[in-house]
């Protein structure tokens, strides 16, 4: 079944979380612009809507897929972040470029954006790498959600971290990256170990307390990472917390100054308290780019207005 008519009718609607809020979207998706040098003509205003186009093949990974010229491209404005320390008064990232497919069992969101400069290293304490996040919610909740849920509604979130990609792509990225010319005179389970040193799964169990974020279990401090996108729930700022199934999919390249990233997930929730998605349905949505190389972190973002998601069914 087409989406046509339902984008139609969800057109009617305010989506937007205030006049305000409307007036500052529409302003600067007016004067500002992504920048893709591949596409001769910009794209559309969201209009506080992103639909999810339906098709019979798998959603891919690959953001250089030819099937994402199938789905919608609209461009998103991103606003300041004024609600968490710390704040951003200034987004950033001034606008992505996004598109949604999916399959009957998994959707996928492509967000582009430009970015001069590449962040994939989060291991000095100067290091902030690039991320992106997709927010998704029921229906009808109230304007404050775009800030991590609210406490009686969660917000389930999707997470891509360029560091994490950095660590699939190459390997761990640890003191050793940061630092190559690191070295020890004596370590007992590193004694024979092979150089460079690489921290894997194999790592001896009898070191692994003096690694006390990779000992206890801490996602941020494992070494073999299954994906680049990590499935969170919030109930407001402050409440983030890492979901006991990690089933997201997807992938970032950096090319030329630019972000392409998938971020992939089942419409079934795979959580207790995630959204489930279902075919035909509208839901809450909004987006975060984080960029290191200004500062971005945390709370430290670009975050879109609130608006709605259409999944297009068969």
């Amino acid at each position: 079944m087409s989406t046509e008519p339902l984008q139609r009718r969800i057109g009617r609607r305010k989506l937007l979380t205030g006049a305000a809020g409307g007036a500052m979207a529409v302003g600067a998706a007016a004067i500002i612009g992504c920048g893709d040098d591949d596409d001769e003509q910009a794209a559309p205003d969201w209009g506080g809507q992103v639909v999810s186009r339906f098709v019979r093949t798998d959603v891919p990974e690959d953001p250089w897929a030819s099937l994402w010229d199938r789905a919608p491209r609209v461009e998103i404005p991103m606003q300041p972040q004024s609600s968490a320390l710390p704040l951003r008064m200034q987004p950033s990232v001034p606008a992505i470029r996004v598109r949604s497919l999916n399959d009957g069992k998994r959707i996928g969101f492509l967000l582009e954006w430009s970015d001069p400069q590449r962040d994939e290293h989060a291991v000095k304490t100067t290091q902030f790498r690039d991320g992106c996040g997709v927010l998704l919610g029921p229906p009808d909740v109230p304007a404050a959600f775009f800030m991590m849920g609210v406490t009686d509604r969660a917000a389930s979130i999707l997470h891509w971290r360029a560091d994490w990609q950095k660590d699939i792509d190459d390997g761990f990225q640890d003191l050793e990256s940061a630092f190559p010319n690191v070295a020890f005179d004596f370590y007992p389970p590193l004694v024979d170990a092979p150089r460079p040193l690489v921290i894997s799964d194999d790592y001896p169990v009898r070191g692994r307390p003096w690694l006390p974020g990779m000992h206890a279990g801490n996602p941020l401090s494992q070494p073999t990472k299954r994906s680049p996108v990590e499935r969170l729930l919030a109930n407001g700022p402050g409440t983030i917390t890492h979901l006991p199934t990690q089933d997201a999919t997807g992938r970032g390249i950096w090319n030329e100054g630019r972000w392409k990233v998938v971020l992939t997930r089942e419409l079934d929730a795979s959580n207790a308290e995630e959204v489930g998605l279902k075919a035909g349905s509208e839901y809450a949505l909004a987006f975060t780019i984080w960029a290191g190389s200004e500062g971005d972190r945390g709370s430290r973002k670009s975050p879109s207005n609130l608006g709605k998601l259409l999944i297009g069914e068969a």
